[in-house]
């Protein structure tokens, strides 16, 4: 579990043509500029921030700052220590400043609440922080788990999870990932053992199924939002790969129908409300005992 300690929060200020000498620490140092241009050396690398900028500094790595200009820099700064590994940081994002000026705005006023109450925005700061870093280390499955696949078809799935709402074609598909159709059609089949429109079918019953469950949606604006033609053809189709019809489903199934259910269902549509509703994604094989009549 992660462990985050704030060790200090201040508001602080260059005046103009000083500066703070090349030090370093064993903590986090992160500053906040609210006025001002800072020009700013860290791990070697030099960086001008300005106003709404601010920037995460780790542990031990040398940094100094200057005032170089006829203007004040004011600035705001925290120094914390979590057990997270956390790379420099700069950034400019509107969410970000907001935690951070609310941690200095609340941090002389909560007395003995002030280190936890820092420590919840900075948990929520560093996380927004780092969301890119996240991102590029995984590639994310919501609807359908293809971390199994070759290369080729996690792109269709990506493909297909992003563009799902849209009114699809093989052909849309085949050259949006620069590929023959009939290419792309059967080296998914061979890699994944279902066919491209039953992964296409089985993501939009799958985020049908939340809006069937979780929203007031009508069905005609359900199977809008999950790029079927028609109500009439989202009933078939989610007739075909649950076994229930959509109304059946909404009836079976309120929002909290599954909390601290133990194991998992025995038939086809509670196994499939089940994944829905723990938001597991769905594997290949059950997609193709979704496919397969009963």
């Amino acid at each position: 579990m992660e462990q985050l300690q704030i060790l200090w929060v201040a508001r602080s200020c260059v005046t103009p043509q000083s500066g703070v000498k090349a030090h370093a620490h064993p903590y986090y140092h992160m500053i906040y500029i609210e006025n001002g241009i800072c020009s700013m050396v860290a791990g070697g690398q030099h960086y001008t921030l300005e106003q709404g900028q601010c920037i995460l500094i780790p542990p031990d790595t040398e940094h100094s700052y200057s005032n170089e200009k006829s203007v004040t820099i004011d600035y705001q700064e925290i120094k914390f220590s979590t057990s997270k590994s956390i790379p420099l940081h700069i950034s400019d994002s509107v969410l970000i400043g907001s935690l951070f000026q609310q941690i200095v705005r609340e941090y002389p006023l909560l007395g003995r609440l002030a280190d936890k109450s820092a420590a919840v925005y900075m948990s929520a700061l560093l996380c927004a922080l780092t969301e890119k870093d996240r991102l590029d280390e995984a590639v994310i499955f919501q609807y359908v788990d293809a971390s199994a696949f070759g290369e080729l078809a996690r792109k269709v799935v990506l493909y297909l999870e992003a563009h799902y709402q849209e009114d699809l074609l093989l052909d849309d598909i085949a050259e949006a990932l620069g590929h023959n159709k009939s290419y792309l059609c059967v080296a998914f089949k061979k890699d994944t053992g279902i066919t491209i429109l039953d992964c296409l079918n089985t993501i939009r019953i799958r985020c049908a199924a939340e809006l069937i469950v979780y929203s007031d949606h009508s069905f005609a604006q359900v199977a809008d939002m999950c790029g079927f033609a028609s109500a009439s053809h989202f009933n078939r189709v989610f007739l075909k790969y649950v076994g229930i019809t959509p109304g059946q489903c909404r009836r079976a199934y309120p929002a909290n129908v599954l909390f601290g259910t133990v194991g998992t269902p025995a038939d086809r549509s509670s196994r499939f409300m089940y994944s829905v509703l723990a938001h597991k994604t769905i594997t290949p094989k059950m997609i193709r005992e979704l496919d397969s009549s009963e």
